[in-house]
């Protein structure tokens, strides 16, 4: 490991002799556990900003507006949602209000039939009928067809009052879910106003950067400080992860999944594993998939999230623990739907498709890691083998 790695983790393990200790006695819960598995995770991240923020104050900067940008389109992604179902919502409240409207006029047509029918029969009261000089059993067959009759004109009433009733209950419906799917529309307008601009305050700052780059001496020592940074992290995650709890359910082991996972998104290989970076003598450690800005991104196996936060070279960045040593890491996303210490299951939306990290084409960094060692993700991944994507 490097002087900084072991530094970077000196840092983090002085800072936790302030997390809880238990007794012999006062054995913790799984519940404790990851209470200072996060608290870790917490100091982890601290220690990490503190250096970056060091280093420039156009990195804080693309750090802070970056992360805007993450939060303000999971906010337009769940207002789109909010629409979509208040959309849904009116359609089958306008097939409802439909149905009932359809079903009124048949029983206003029947009521209207039976009105005229009685009224063609007014001289047959059910008076007149029994003080009438029929046959006894003529007279009973008539009675009983009235007590038919006037049930049938009584339900019909009742039936014509009921859908009256639910077409005024759908008409309210209808007008609330209309007034929800405007308020929810202007959300979205005054959520796409505010990314608008963080883009364009991301494009000056990524600019100055740049220049700030070129000034102290080239990409080339920018490279190899960003992979050293990960690097550490990875390092610092692991000594994290020894101890940590494990759930109580049996799961493959993610090393018994080689050549059989997912791609962790619907795209096209750009960059690929231990090809050469330009003008470098570094290597790709994992690959860049390329796929428009939004698209949703899945866990490829079974395991914890360390990691959720931004990171220097690669933005928005999730790093996802399977156990025994193994890591799955997911970079440059626009939004982080996951947080350190949840469980994700095979297949679980974490991210969605961005640039971030400074990058100028909307795609995931994918890597596979063994004991901090960098993995062949095409070895383990299955060609054409994708979840269904999803904007």
């Amino acid at each position: 490991m490097s002087i900084a790695g072991k530094i970077l983790i000196t840092c983090l393990l002085a800072g936790l002799t302030f997390a809880p200790v238990y007794s012999a006695n006062d054995k913790p819960t799984k519940e404790k556990q990851l209470k200072v598995l996060l608290y870790k995770i917490k100091k982890l991240k601290q220690t990490i900003d503190v250096k970056e923020d060091s280093k420039s104050r156009y990195g804080k900067q693309l750090r802070t507006i970056e992360q805007e940008i993450g939060q303000v389109s999971g906010k337009i992604k769940k207002v789109g949602g909010k629409i979509k179902s208040r959309k849904n919502e009116l359609v089958k409240l306008t097939k409802t209000r439909l149905k009932h409207q359809q079903q009124l006029s048949r029983e206003n047509d029947y009521l209207a039939e039976q009105v005229y029918t009685a009224f063609t029969l007014g001289k047959q009261e059910k008076v007149k009928l029994l003080f009438s000089q029929q046959n006894p059993e003529v007279l009973q067959r008539n009675l009983v067809y009235y007590r038919y009759f006037s049930e049938a004109r009584v339900n019909l009433i009742n039936g014509v009052q009921h859908n009256i009733d639910k077409i005024l209950e759908t008409e309210i419906l209808i007008q609330k879910a209309r007034s929800e799917l405007e308020k929810n529309q202007q959300q979205l307008n005054h959520q796409k106003v505010k990314l608008d601009k963080d883009r364009g305050k991301r494009k000056n700052i990524i600019s100055s950067l740049n220049k700030q780059i070129k000034k102290q001496g080239g990409s080339l020592v920018k490279l190899e400080d960003e992979a050293q940074q990960l690097q550490n992290l990875i390092d610092s995650i692991q000594e994290i992860f020894i101890d940590a709890p494990e759930p109580n359910v049996s799961r493959e082991p993610f090393a018994q999944l080689k050549g059989k996972l997912a791609w962790p998104v619907k795209g096209k290989l750009k960059k690929l594993y231990g090809r050469r970076k330009p003008l470098s003598d570094l290597r790709w450690q994992g690959v860049i998939i390329e796929a428009p800005s939004g698209r949703q991104i899945r866990a490829v196996s079974y395991g914890r999230i360390a990691f959720a936060d931004w990171l220097r070279g690669l933005g928005n960045l999730i790093i996802i623990d399977h156990g025994n040593s193994y890591l799955s890491l997911y970079g440059h996303n626009e939004s982080l739907f996951k947080s350190a210490g949840e469980w994700v299951e095979t297949g679980d939306v974490i991210a969605s498709i961005g640039n971030s990290g400074g990058q100028k084409n909307n795609g995931l960094y994918f890597e596979i890691r063994k004991k901090g060692k960098p993995q062949n993700p095409a070895r383990w991944c299955k060609v054409d083998n994708q979840f269904a994507s999803e904007q």
